[in-house]
């Protein structure tokens, strides 16, 4: 079985601090940060009272809250708003991105803006976006020039506001039964594990932790599990294990089921979904 990422040394950079003070105002409401990592590396748990976007190109990223956990694959972002506490990962040598917002201002303001973003989602990153972020992160504002400058930051808050939302994130819950029952699934995450041998493992009934499930997830056992096998593809998919691999490791007999599963949850097949590295075009290989 392929090595997970999460059994990998963490290395922490100092360059990954959290940024708690940055000159955020009308005037100035976006700043883009960019930062190569040569290994894996991680940012402790913090908040801040701006929103915040990170995303890579070609690297996978985790962010945690105390609530969810979410592993994005390349071109993909994680939306946290202002106030939620939150730690980042960059899984593996790649380019992360932290696009801090400021949202007072007409940009970011306004009842929709607050409804559909006050909560953690994960997008998908336009090329559009990419470029812009990518901009603003190696230029200074004085030499974009103002006017340059605010255009880019409507085009930036629209192309947010018109993501595609992706359904990626691994709620946890509270209940220590129903924690307890989570954990042993995701020891060895297979979807040909049922909710009632789970639910024997923990000295509960079935029906118990179905009502669990939905108390405190607001999910199903089947919809949480497909969550966590996604999850774990995602975190095989960093390593450049292929497609097949990963089905077999997961426990689907066929690869077109797998597929079948990927595709319901994010609207695109494994492959197209799980390996965007623009600048390697490959067949992924497994590790040696």
């Amino acid at each position: 079985m392929a090595k997970s990422i999460e059994n990998q040394s963490i290395h922490h950079d100092p360059s990954m601090e959290p940024m708690t003070h940055l000159d955020l105002n009308e005037q100035t409401p976006i700043r883009a940060i960019a930062k190569q990592v040569v290994e894996r590396a991680e940012v402790a748990l913090h908040h801040h009272p701006w929103g915040q976007m990170v995303f890579s190109d070609t690297g996978v990223v985790q962010v945690k809250t105390p609530q969810v956990a979410y592993l994005v694959p390349p071109q993909h972002a994680v939306w946290i708003p202002p106030g939620v506490a939150h730690d980042s990962s960059l899984l593996e040598k790649a380019e992360i991105f932290s696009v801090y917002m400021f949202q007072t201002n007409c940009y970011f303001h306004g009842e929709t803006w607050r409804k559909e973003w006050g909560v953690c989602r994960c997008f998908q990153v336009s090329t559009l976006l990419s470029e812009l972020v990518k901009r603003i992160a190696t230029q200074t504002t004085e030499k974009i020039g103002e006017q340059t400058y605010s255009a880019m930051c409507t085009l930036i808050s629209s192309e947010v506001r018109q993501a595609q939302k992706v359904a990626l994130g691994l709620p946890m819950p509270e209940d220590k039964r129903l924690r307890h029952l989570c954990d042993l699934f995701l020891q060895s995450p297979l979807q040909t594990t049922t909710l009632s041998a789970l639910a024997g493992q923990v000295g509960a009934s079935e029906s118990t932790v179905t009502r669990l499930f939905r108390q405190e997830l607001q999910m199903t056992f089947r919809q949480w599990k497909h969550q966590a096998l996604l999850s774990k593809a995602i975190d095989m998919a960093a390593m450049r294990v292929p497609t097949g691999i990963i089905a077999q490791e997961l426990g689907y007999a066929t690869h077109s089921a797998f597929s079948y599963m990927v595709t319901s949850l994010v609207g695109k097949p494994p492959k197209a979904f799980l390996y965007q590295d623009k600048n390697d075009d490959s067949t992924p290989k497994m590790n040696k």
